[in-house]
């Protein structure tokens, strides 16, 4: 199975080819947010059920396995704004997975994606304190074979999750550096720090990728991470 994987689109489709792919993995901020109100966000969910679809819906031949990130309202949109009178429903074309802490066999490989975060700001979505993460962490199958998480892990000696564009601290979740010595997967693909490590860091048997696709200014500065599983 032929993966392209990138993370932290921000709505940004250009240049994106996924021709040859078997499987598009997107590991989090696929859509575009200009604000947090309510208004922002059902602009977003517009997007979603609008141009996402369309462009998915273009490469029929490739699946499409997308976990959501702390960008990302609309799955929660029916909860933080339900007095709104808005239909928050979206709706994917049929060759998409979404994996909100969930997952998916295709072609007898297992995917699984969450889209929890460390706390940034207590104003994100998907954001969780020690108990919450390690709580949605422990979820994560012992068989699976391609893990989707929003946020990096930390490793002790990588920088998968510190940006090296402004030279930040390490942003990573130790909780999910434990789930993933616990549950073993095979390839881990994560985003969420733009200017993370890229290239791929083997750790305690998995092979974890931050594939974000932007930097921290939201310019496009990565290629596309691809993968033979």
């Amino acid at each position: 199975m032929r993966i392209m994987a990138i993370s932290d689109l921000h709505g940004n489709f250009e240049g994106l080819d996924p021709s040859g792919a078997d499987v598009v993995v997107l590991a989090g901020d696929i859509a575009p947010l200009r604000g947090r109100g309510v208004w922002h966000v059902n602009d977003q969910k517009k997007w979603i059920n609008k141009k996402f679809r369309e462009w998915t819906q273009s490469y029929p031949d490739v699946q499409f396995v997308v976990a959501p990130g702390n960008h990302d309202f609309f799955p929660i949109a029916h909860i933080l704004f339900k007095d709104q009178g808005i239909d928050w429903s979206f709706d994917f074309s049929g060759n998409v997975h979404f994996l909100g802490d969930r997952g998916t066999e295709i072609k007898g490989v297992k995917f699984y994606g969450t889209p929890w975060v460390p706390i940034i700001s207590y104003s994100w979505a998907f954001e969780g304190e020690h108990d919450t993460l390690k709580r949605w962490f422990s979820k994560i199958p012992s068989d699976v074979d391609v893990l989707i998480t929003h946020s990096p892990p930390h490793i002790p000696g990588s920088d998968v999750d510190r940006s090296i564009q402004t030279n930040s601290e390490h942003f990573g979740s130790g909780e999910l550096t434990q789930a993933i010595i616990d549950k073993r997967p095979r390839f881990v693909f994560c985003g969420h720090i733009h200017s993370g490590q890229h290239g791929g860091v083997d750790f305690e048997g998995s092979r974890i990728y931050n594939v974000s696709r932007l930097d921290e200014n939201y310019e496009i500065a990565y290629d596309s991470t691809w993968v033979d599983v």
